[in-house]
């Protein structure tokens, strides 16, 4: 039987930890919005800031490119990625349609198990929206989500979710920042929760309702952040 390395072309891994750091605090800064949607990343100031070279910050912007945080355009550069109302409006329907599925398994009974989870889940973003603890309500949300989707018990349903959710990253960081920037101080996935212990047509319609809701507070944090680009954008 032919070696590994035989076998893989004789590669070598090449580890890049200035690469690494570098994609993971350009990734903090985007994801904390200290860095607006729409903002250019020039390649000479943050060397400077960071302390590497040029082509460090070009690999980890490749990185957080494969994420979906930066884009590039043609005559302009690497960007933090902005986001449209079609892509919003595209997230929220692809999470609808997946999520739905889960609503269905629960309501079936596929997955009783999957209730307790939910609850354990919905008290730790209550919790952390008390302590106004964003990254951890964005990390809820997301378990929360994962979670309903995997009530279906399909291996294929929960890829495509997290594919999805890699995706919508920055959308789901700045949807929680509006609990600051447009002075939400509530959380709403109690009554989700609630809604899913009850009949069929109650909790689709609660999963709707919380989507819109998401959706909409996203499109007005939209409108904000293009303000304040506007006025003048803090990151760069």
């Amino acid at each position: 039987m032919p070696s590994a390395r035989t076998v893989l072309g004789g590669v070598t891994i090449q580890r890049q930890p200035a690469a690494e750091q570098a994609a993971a605090a350009l990734r903090e800064a985007i994801l904390s919005g200290r860095i607006l949607p729409g903002t250019p990343l020039r390649e000479v100031a943050i060397a400077t800031e960071l302390g590497v070279s040029r082509n460090t910050v070009r690999e980890a912007a490749r990185v957080l490119g494969s994420e979906g945080l930066i884009r590039y355009e043609m005559n302009r550069g690497a960007m933090v990625a902005d986001i449209t109302r079609q892509d919003v409006d595209d997230i929220y329907a692809a999470r609808l349609a997946l999520e739905l599925a889960g609503v269905d398994a629960l309501v079936s009974g596929r997955d009783p198990a999957a209730l307790a989870r939910l609850a354990e889940l919905t008290s730790q973003i209550e919790d952390a929206v008390a302590r106004r603890d964003v990254t951890a309500a964005t990390e809820g949300d997301r378990l929360f989500h994962a979670a309903l989707v995997a009530a279906t018990g399909s291996a294929r349903l929960q890829r495509f979710h997290a594919q999805l959710q890699q995706e919508q990253r920055l959308a789901l960081s700045l949807a929680e920042r509006s609990s600051r920037e447009l002075g939400r101080s509530a959380d709403d996935h109690r009554e989700l929760l609630d809604a899913l212990s009850g009949g069929s047509d109650q909790a689709r319609a609660a999963l709707r309702a919380h989507l819109d809701n998401g959706a909409a507070e996203l499109h007005r944090l939209r409108q904000l952040i293009g303000r304040r680009r506007e006025d003048g954008p803090d990151g760069g």
